[in-house]
């Protein structure tokens, strides 16, 4: 679970409340959508997990064994680069966001986008590179995954806090889902980009699908079922920390404070979401989400290079460099063009899950009355 969330949920949900929102108008319905969509993706979570704990084989093997060689392929460069470009760039995004409008905040100092590049993207990017070639990854992703646990836990403590600070606002909050949810202009429009935009939020926050899950589950101890079920158990408790928790706080300060407001820039919506928990919890939650971003952030950064180097068969020193390649042109856009990295993941997600979806189909058809009761 501290692998899977990350700053890109906190990203990635007020970037779909703007894309279901009209023109800043609205936006809340994303919660229902993502909601509806669960009851179609979660099981997939466990299915993934299953089926390779049966069988024994890693995403790309299973791919290989139940379509071809090719699609494990596909499927491979397409993880990768979804990982090692896209969704480091979210985090990279969230990192320099909140340095951002912590100096900004607290010393009146407005960084440049060159500023940006040379004080925090390429000294991160450095030390990235540095953990990986050293072969000190492991010892790190350990660390600060153990650290993200922790920081998960402050940040439902933040939630809990700031659910009783505005315990007035939540008939009000489940009044503006419904209320967007049901004012579709157009049925035949609102309805399918309601749920593309769910569905493609539920698999980049929870990573449902793209068989990131199985790979977690590569060394598990338990049996097939129950590793499938903690991974969904996993899988749900992160949707809901991303899309219940962002979602509430934003929609809060949007409808209280001026300074908050649904923007097509990204960096004002993160500012608006960090000035609506400051507003209402003060130093306390904004430490934490600052704390939350940067953790996250990093874990993910490294945590790339794992699935790259589990997943890609060429020599050690070229993962190294083609990850470090991915990195650097991920920070770069995730100042210069975000939506670039925004629109890299939204097709990624959707080829990597298509050939995974397809693989474990056929799998059910060929084995469909093979199953063993023990499974």
């Amino acid at each position: 679970m501290a692998s899977k969330i990350g700053t890109g949920a906190i990203i990635g949900v007020l970037t779909a409340m703007w894309k279901t929102s009209d023109n800043g108008v609205g936006g809340e319905s994303i919660v229902l959508w993502v909601f509806i969509g669960m009851f179609a993706l979660v099981p997939l979570t466990y299915s993934e997990v299953l089926f390779s704990q049966i069988t024994r084989k890693t995403p790309r093997d299973f791919i290989n064994y139940n379509i071809n060689k090719r699609a494990g392929f596909l499927y491979t460069i397409c993880l990768v680069i979804l990982y090692s470009f896209g969704f480091v760039g979210f985090q990279l995004t969230g990192i320099q966001s909140v340095i951002k409008i912590f100096f900004k905040q607290s010393f009146n100092y407005e960084f440049t986008q060159s500023g940006l590049l040379f004080y925090i993207i390429i000294p991160l990017i450095i030390i990235a590179s540095i953990i990986v070639i050293t072969k000190n990854h492991k010892l790190f992703i350990n660390t600060l995954g153990s650290m993200v646990s922790i920081i998960i836990l402050f940040y439902m403590v933040f939630f809990i806090s700031f659910i009783f600070l505005t315990r007035g606002f939540i008939p009000k909050y489940i009044h503006y889902i419904w209320n967007d949810f049901t004012n579709i202009k157009s049925v035949s429009i609102g309805i399918p980009i309601g749920l593309i935009i769910g569905f493609q939020r539920i698999i980049q926050i929870s990573e449902t699908a793209l068989g990131t899950s199985a790979l977690a589950s590569s060394n598990a101890e338990n049996s097939p079922r129950r590793e499938a079920l903690l991974q969904t158990i996993s899988t749900i408790i992160t949707i809901f920390i991303a899309v219940v928790i962002t979602s509430y706080v934003f929609t809060y300060g949007r409808y209280n404070f001026a300074n908050v407001r649904l923007s097509g820039n990204g960096f004002e919506r993160i500012a608006g979401y960090l000035a609506s928990a400051a507003s209402v919890t003060g130093n306390f939650g904004l430490g934490i989400i600052i704390t939350f971003f940067i953790l996250s952030g990093l874990t993910t950064v490294l945590g790339s290079f794992h699935f790259l180097n589990t997943t890609m068969n060429m020599s050690e020193n070229k993962k190294i460099i083609f990850y470090i390649s991915l990195i650097t042109l991920s920070g770069i856009l995730s100042i210069s063009n975000f939506d670039v990295i925004f629109n890299a993941v939204d097709l990624l997600m959707f080829i990597v899950g298509f050939v995974n979806i397809m693989a474990m189909f056929i799998f059910v058809i060929k084995n469909i009355n093979k199953f063993k009761v023990k499974y």
